[in-house]
């Protein structure tokens, strides 16, 4: 039995499910998912949609649902008594419910690890003595759990397996012969990100403009509402540049481009993955940079996934009230007029990127295997 909460959860389960068939040819797979695990044969006992609720005042408003939906899922778990409960992600609502089942003797494994290592450190509690496996994307987050009780396992990350299937069908290559230099910008994709980012990011594009001769500009969005909060905020702007916004192209874009600014997230793995000299800024709503500030909240010494892997800072990250439009533009032609740094910048990519690309799907299938026959 499995549970995920949102998209990216989907994703995840439905490569799992397909590997663990070539296990166990007969299994039979229920709990929660969407319409890709449905797509491998899985029985989602609730839509998915009751689980993806995001922020304080939504959870709030759809808790008695969600606690209803876990209540009646745990009666049910424990009258099949699966093999194993696979959690993917969605920790609010799953790491109790692997925690109650474990306690009764129920196999568990949590896909994808809670970020203690950044923030909340103390929710590691949560995961010790709820899980027979913790499946781990990064391979910095199996060297923190290391001196834990947590039994967290090293898996790999499922986008890197796919962006090198990309670059091996060499999909995503430059187009040979471009003319301009292309800046490609991914300044979020909520609201609040884009409206605390995009100015500043126009801005910087301005600036960097007046250096490089042929500036084009590419701003992937993820869908059109994302667009028109871009699309006005340019227009308010008054700047005049040669600006080319796509929706659901961020690959295609980034693939483009021979320098990108973007907000700090899962794009700069997707930068990093498809090996472009980056500049990574980002910027909290001042409520919530006073309360991380005040309570020390962020523990990580990086934002950015290609520095955490790293663990050093081998992008410049721009952060809070660093993040001006002189400083990014600074950096970015700094980039473009430094081959040499680029070429070491792209090569350490590189590195890393095949370092987290080892088949995340058959390792996570391995691993619930080893849990299922009692190894670990």
């Amino acid at each position: 039995m499995m549970v995920a909460g949102e998209h990216s959860g989907d994703i995840l389960a439905a490569g799992l499910i397909k590997r663990l068939r070539e296990i166990y040819p007969h299994a039979v797979f229920s709990g929660i998912g969407g319409q890709r695990m449905m797509a491998e044969g899985f029985e989602s006992l609730y839509p998915m949609s009751k689980l993806s609720v995001f922020g304080l005042f939504e959870v709030i408003k759809h808790l008695p649902e969600l606690l209803s939906i876990r209540k009646n899922l745990k009666k049910r778990i424990i009258v099949e008594q699966p093999d194993v409960f696979i959690g993917i992600d969605a920790p609010d609502f799953n790491l109790k419910l692997e925690r109650d089942l474990f306690q009764i003797g129920i196999k568990t494994v949590h896909y994808v690890s809670p970020t203690v290592w950044a923030w909340r450190p103390k929710r590691i509690k949560k995961l010790i003595g709820s899980l027979n496996a913790l499946l781990c994307i990064f391979p910095f987050e199996e060297t923190y759990f290391a001196p834990t009780k947590v039994p967290a396992y090293f898996i790999g990350h499922p986008l890197a397996d796919e962006y090198k299937r990309l670059a091996e069908s060499k999909s995503v290559d430059r187009v040979k012969g471009a003319v301009s230099t292309v800046l490609t910008m991914m300044p979020g994709s909520r609201t609040g990100e884009l409206n605390r980012h995009s100015m500043i990011f126009i801005r910087a594009a301005e600036i960097c403009a007046a250096s490089i001769e042929n500036l084009k500009v590419l701003v992937p969005m993820p869908d059109q509402a994302a667009a028109d909060v871009f699309s006005a905020i340019y227009q308010s702007s008054a700047a005049r540049l040669d600006l080319d916004i796509k929706l659901m192209a961020s690959s295609e874009m980034i693939a483009e481009a021979d320098l990108v600014l973007v907000a700090s997230g899962t794009a700069t793995l997707e930068v990093m993955l498809l090996k472009k000299p980056m500049v990574v800024a980002y910027k909290l709503s001042p409520l919530t940079t006073w309360a991380f500030k005040t309570f020390d909240l962020l523990k990580a010494a990086y934002v950015s996934m290609p520095n955490l892997i790293a663990n050093k800072p081998l992008v410049k990250e721009f952060l809070h009230e660093k993040m001006t439009a002189e400083a990014l533009a600074t950096e970015l032609i700094s980039l473009y007029t430094d081959q040499v740094r680029v070429d070491d910048m792209v090569s350490q990519f590189d590195d890393m990127s095949q370092a987290i690309s080892c088949d995340a799907d058959q390792q996570a299938a391995k691993i619930v295997g080893r849990v299922i026959s009692g190894e670990i």
